[in-house]
């Protein structure tokens, strides 16, 4: 008896998943990470068949630190302040809210809203979750032939985005770590100029 309601359970939690469309799936995460006052991210980066580096990113609302690949990118809101640290060099640009400069999970979770179909894809079990891919296939020209979006289906969260071009390039962000409502120090956000300029950086703005 208690295999069959467990049975029963499981059978109404699939049909559940399967009854949301992948517009709700994706309005109520995007909705989730508009919530969220804070958030830090260890992800993984791979372009291609390269090898994965690791990166993190910390959040809060629409500010942000990021680290990968020896780039520092820093969003206080209004300035994107992009630190190379082998050229030592540092680029000041003032992007717009839709800016391809700019990609945190709020914009992928809110990307599909204009420009794209969506459809769902497979769902998989990796690392004991359950992972719903979605596919965002443009409507328009695009250099962009996909983006398929994966979501851990018990956290309501944002596992991988990839990118899929018509030239064969991939790339791929896939989330190792995840944790929310985290006390982030404002100095995080902002960009101190005279210390990196005293480090002998050049700062540009484009």
């Amino acid at each position: 008896m208690k295999n069959l309601f467990s049975l029963a359970f499981l059978f109404l939690t699939c049909l559940s998943v399967q009854a949301q469309t992948p517009k709700e799936l994706l309005d109520e995460v995007s909705d989730s990470y508009h919530k969220i006052p804070s958030y830090y991210i260890k992800f993984e980066f791979k372009e291609g068949n390269g090898t994965a580096e690791t990166g993190e990113v910390y959040a809060a609302k629409e500010k942000y630190n990021l680290n990968v690949m020896g780039i520092n990118q820093i969003y206080d809101g209004k300035n994107l302040y992009t630190v190379s640290k082998e050229d030592k060099e540092v680029t000041v640009s003032t992007p717009e809210k839709n800016s391809e400069d700019l990609l945190t999970p709020v914009k992928i979770l809110g990307m599909y809203k204009t420009g794209y179909r969506y459809e769902m894809d497979k769902s998989s079990t990796i690392g004991g979750a359950q992972i719903q891919f979605i596919n965002l296939i443009p409507t328009g020209n695009s250099e962009l032939s996909l983006i398929r979006v994966g979501i851990n289906m018990e956290s309501k969260t944002l596992y991988q985005y990839q990118e899929f071009y018509k030239n064969g390039t991939t790339r791929t962000i896939t989330v190792k770590d995840f944790l929310e409502n985290l006390i982030i120090p404002k100095a995080l956000f902002k960009f101190d100029r005279p210390k990196y300029e005293n480090d002998g950086y050049i700062v540009t703005r484009i």
